[in-house]
């Protein structure tokens, strides 16, 4: 949304939201913290969202016995310059286009259908994205073959990195006493499951495609990040590892020193 331009307002039983068409929300004026998902809380119709509604709580309910349900308009509708201003699609052309078919790009998901598989550029190079075999194939040469489970998982779960060789093309082990930086060696940090390929992760883990491509839309152009290794924890292993083999050499030196002999 603009910054320079007026929030705009929606009312559900007489308390006041406001539209927040980049995290998919309707946020309480008055009450920030309550948020109403697009995503999660209401369900899609295509042209019109339901939303169960507690009248006496002023929140979403799951209760059947509590719930009035309630009609929200697509984003598109609720806030058009703003979906303009987002996907750069025209006001006019909006008007006959759902928040699916404005926020999933239909031309790219209609390719993935087709079994087209994505890709990403790994230093330069492009591989294919195939989660069914759990591996990235060089696009132009299917040689070599980087497989995903050579990867390590961020603390977060979600991302992949890897030490990476670009002449290679291969993923590298570095070695923990090393004193030097490995030549040519690079960090990589790329999309885990969800972020390569959504519709590939809901088809082999079961998740339900139209609202983990609302949460996660499909990439056009994956690009792996490119990590210097003076930026990761290398410079620290490295002193460390010299340091220690600065005490390890004191300590021989020590124990090579020859003893002093008493004379009678």
């Amino acid at each position: 949304m603009s910054k320079f331009r007026e929030p705009v307002i929606y009312s559900i039983d007489r308390t006041s939201f406001v539209v927040d068409i980049d995290k998919q929300v309707l946020r309480q004026t008055d009450k920030p913290e309550n948020e109403i998902s697009f995503i999660r809380d209401l369900t899609d119709f295509g042209d019109h969202y339901l939303l169960a509604w507690n009248e006496n709580t002023k929140q979403v309910t799951t209760d059947p016995e509590e719930a009035a349900a309630y009609i929200i308009p697509q984003l598109v509708q609720l806030d058009p310059q703003g979906m303009f201003e987002k996907y750069s699609i025209p006001v006019e052309k909006l008007q006959s286009m759902s928040d699916f078919e404005v926020i999933i790009d239909q031309q790219v998901l209609a390719g993935r259908k087709q079994n087209i598989l994505p890709q990403i550029d790994i230093a330069g190079e492009q591989f294919v994205v195939d989660l069914r075999m759990h591996e990235l194939r060089h696009a132009q040469h299917f040689f070599p073959v980087i497989s995903l489970k050579s990867f390590e998982l961020t603390d977060d779960g979600w991302n992949y990195e890897a030490f990476y060789e670009p002449l290679m093309k291969q993923v590298v082990e570095i070695d923990p006493k090393l004193l030097e930086f490995p030549q040519g060696v690079i960090k990589i940090i790329l999309p885990n499951d969800i972020g390569l390929d959504p519709v590939g992760a809901a088809q082999i883990y079961g998740m339900d495609e139209r609202e983990l491509l609302r949460r996660h839309p499909i990439q056009k152009e994956l690009k792996a990040e490119i990590i210097p290794l003076t930026e990761t924890d290398i410079p620290r292993m490295i002193r460390q590892n010299k340091e220690q083999l600065q005490r390890d050499h004191q300590e021989n030196m020590q124990k090579a020193r020859p003893r002093n002999r008493h004379r009678f």
